[in-house]
């Protein structure tokens, strides 16, 4: 066991020699200084530490600790580049992910993983433009890869979260051009996630992808269809995890009443709500909502400051 140990603690100080020179050659990297400069959201709410219940603070530092010492064992793995980076984006340290997902991409420059995983927390780190490009060379690296299914992510109620790397590539790159005001890519990513989708949970699928098909045809000034695509899903459907998005398309629906929802609704319903408010030229009440949204959350909602940003340049 001392044996075991000891081998663990010089291959870690050897892992933290590599990654220590790896950071001084990164240290000039403009998108990793953007990341760590970032403080504050594009509509001012301060950045803050993620808050955990007691019991999910000990589950998160344990499997980060474990991830760490994985990265110590296999420092030449791109799975610990990604599995590292991705404990610490759940941990709510964006910069410090974008930075892991960065030194990885020295050594493994042609990872389809690493550039959807830095491009997703890119977006949510405000670096729309950058995440945008680095989703889109996970498009263009991953065309004619063999994927298969991999552990996507935190399990959730269910204990499923199983995916595939193509169909959510094209779902957070068609999602991340919410930001980017391209609504046409919106929609054609959403409909191309659906098409390389073959899991099980497709109705979870389908209330997500919908979601931003809808949010980008009102967008576009394509009402009616927006609502027939709506009114087209089934109440009968078997969600597996993406409640939050199922009970927001109830609402668009119209099974909830604004003040119902509004009782209920998480982020992305008052999210909802204050997009219906916008909608419907209510954006004195919409602009009010999403401020709220974005100071509940640690580090803003980026959906929601996209929504402020919009304002704010029309203003």
């Amino acid at each position: 066991m001392r044996l075991i140990l000891t081998a663990m603690t010089i291959l870690g100080f050897f892992a933290t020699i590599n990654e220590t020179v790896a950071q001084s050659e990164l240290t000039d990297d403009p998108i990793i200084k953007a990341a760590y400069a970032r403080s504050s959201t594009p509509s001012g709410v301060p950045y803050r530490d993620k808050v955990f219940s007691k019991s999910s603070k000990q589950w998160f530092d344990g499997d980060l600790e474990v991830a760490n010492i994985v990265f110590g064992l296999s420092p030449l793995k791109e799975s610990s580049y990604s599995w590292r980076g991705r404990r610490e984006g759940f941990m709510g340290n964006y910069a410090k992910a974008i930075e892991i997902f960065t030194q990885g991409m020295e050594m493994f420059p042609d990872s389809y993983q690493l550039y959807r995983y830095r491009g997703y927390f890119l977006v949510r780190n405000y670096q729309f433009n950058e995440g945008i490009a680095d989703l889109r060379h996970a498009e263009a690296l991953i065309k004619d890869a063999n994927v298969s299914l991999i552990q996507e992510g935190i399990p959730g109620k269910s204990n499923y979260s199983a995916s595939t790397f193509k169909r959510n590539i094209y779902y957070y790159l068609g999602q991340s051009s919410m930001a980017t005001g391209d609504y046409n890519t919106v929609i054609d990513y959403m409909d191309k996630a659906v098409e390389a989708n073959e899991l099980r949970d497709q109705d979870d699928f389908l209330v997500s992808t919908s979601f931003y098909k809808y949010m980008a045809l009102r967008e576009l000034g394509r009402k009616d269809e927006a609502q027939e695509l709506i009114k087209g899903i089934s109440r009968g459907l078997n969600i597996i995890d993406n409640f939050d998005y199922h009970e927001a398309i109830k609402f668009l629906q119209g099974h909830y009443s604004r003040a119902q929802f509004l009782k209920r609704a998480d982020s992305l319903g008052k999210y909802t709500i204050a997009m219906v408010d916008h909608f419907n030229g209510n954006n004195d009440q919409a602009k009010a909502l999403w401020k709220q949204v974005s100071a509940n959350n640690h580090k803003g909602y980026w959906l929601a400051e996209v929504e402020l940003m919009k304002i704010e340049k029309s203003s």
